[in-house]
């Protein structure tokens, strides 16, 4: 389970593409896609393996004005559902 402290980065050989207010995301390895709305896309772009998932929710809150909690938490279950997925992983402290 991730934690707001942690540090996420694209993962190797993933691919995206925008599409009007889309972002394609392929998974080559897998044959698969995702498709995220302009908030996930946001999320994903962010995903630069140097800001922290707090950093982002923060960034978030200010941008869509939303609760900080509440952008917490919607990182924090996007976030897991990218690592999941191997579109994302998670960059190890001190590394």
């Amino acid at each position: 389970m991730l934690h707001l402290d942690d540090v996420l980065r694209i993962a190797p050989g993933v691919l995206f593409r925008q599409s009007e207010d889309e972002l394609v995301v392929v998974l080559p390895g897998e044959g698969r896609f995702i498709v995220l709305n302009r908030t996930g896309a946001v999320v994903f772009q962010e995903l630069n393996g140097k800001r922290t998932l707090d950093e982002i929710a923060t960034a978030l809150s200010e941008s869509y004005s939303v609760s900080l909690e509440r952008a917490q938490q919607d990182v924090l279950a996007f976030a897991n559902k990218l690592l999941e997925r191997g579109a994302a992983v998670k960059v190890e402290k001190g590394g």
